[in-house]
């Protein structure tokens, strides 16, 4: 067989086959990478500590940067392209005092993945949907609440798509891996001692990062496209998103080279303007996927 993708999503699929060749290199690399945001992560928690309050801007970047490299990465099985990137994402997720985060995070982005902008999309519901096209201003107010807004959105997309019998697949969540992850963040909170303040400040900002994110990624005034390629602050190449939602398994390394050479299609500046001020800057739609 030939290559399976389309050639202009070619070259990140022979590179990623290049660097699996040593199936070390992308798991050491992303241990050095998450490893060093971790640290920094420490380093500005002792800053903001000493009074330097504005650090929170660069904790909450890292922290989005870290949740990229070790939950976003192992929810896709690309750190290891084996069952040990859950166990990855996992402690990941502990370490950053957030255990219950990782397996709903890999079951909903799972979902979103295989629904890409359908009315059966976590990311995309309904609720959030109408929140942007006729009341911009409360949608920007809920979006900036870390977690609670989403799940919100995520239970009552569960209870909608219960009652139009739709079939969507999707991954289990394992309860005993939130179980052990808690007792890492246990480990951490009794061991470092962060201050709260700190943690809540940095969950704030991740949160905005992640919003502006998805701004940058399924908005824009193109309905053809899917998703939209762009730089991101600390992105760990994320921003190559079309190419990532065509090749999920790609790790976030391989992704970030091939960002270099990509034509980028939107900017987080045109995102910020777009749903600040343009009515006609939307989220892209498609058809609802048949599952059967």
């Amino acid at each position: 067989m030939g290559n399976p993708f389309s050639p202009s999503q070619s070259y990140e699929f022979q590179l990623e086959q290049s660097l699996r060749k040593r199936s070390w290199l992308i798991p050491t690399v992303s241990f050095f990478a998450a490893a060093g945001l971790y640290w920094g992560i420490g380093q500005l928690m002792q800053l903001f500590e000493a009074g330097h309050y504005w650090v929170i801007l660069f904790s909450g970047m890292l922290a989005h940067a870290f949740f990229i490299v070790v939950v976003h990465d192992g929810a896709h099985k690309s750190i290891t392209r084996g069952k040990m990137d859950r166990i990855i994402m996992n402690i990941g997720s502990g370490l950053m005092l957030m255990p219950f985060y990782a397996e709903p995070f890999r079951k909903f982005h799972l979902i979103h993945h295989s629904n890409t902008n359908t009315d059966v999309d976590p990311l995309w519901p309904d609720t959030k949907k109408n929140l942007y096209d006729n009341h911009r201003f409360f949608y920007l107010m809920c979006t900036m609440i870390p977690l609670l807004f989403t799940l919100y959105l995520i239970v009552t997309q569960q209870r909608k798509v219960k009652k139009m019998n739709r079939v969507v697949m999707s991954p289990r969540m394992n309860f005993y891996h939130i179980a052990w992850s808690s007792l890492i963040s246990a480990t951490v909170i009794y061991l470092a001692r962060p201050s709260l303040t700190f943690v809540l400040c940095t969950l704030l900002v991740l949160n905005m990062f992640s919003v502006l994110r998805h701004w940058c990624e399924h908005l824009g005034y193109n309905n053809e496209h899917e998703s939209n390629t762009f730089w991101f602050p600390m992105g760990m190449g994320i921003g190559n998103h079309d190419v990532h939602h065509h090749i999920p398994h790609l790790s976030w390394f391989t992704l970030w080279l091939g960002l270099w050479k990509r034509p980028k299609t939107t900017s987080v500046f045109r995102a910020i303007y777009g749903v600040l001020f343009d009515k006609k800057f939307e989220h892209y739609m498609a058809e609802p996927h048949n599952h059967g």
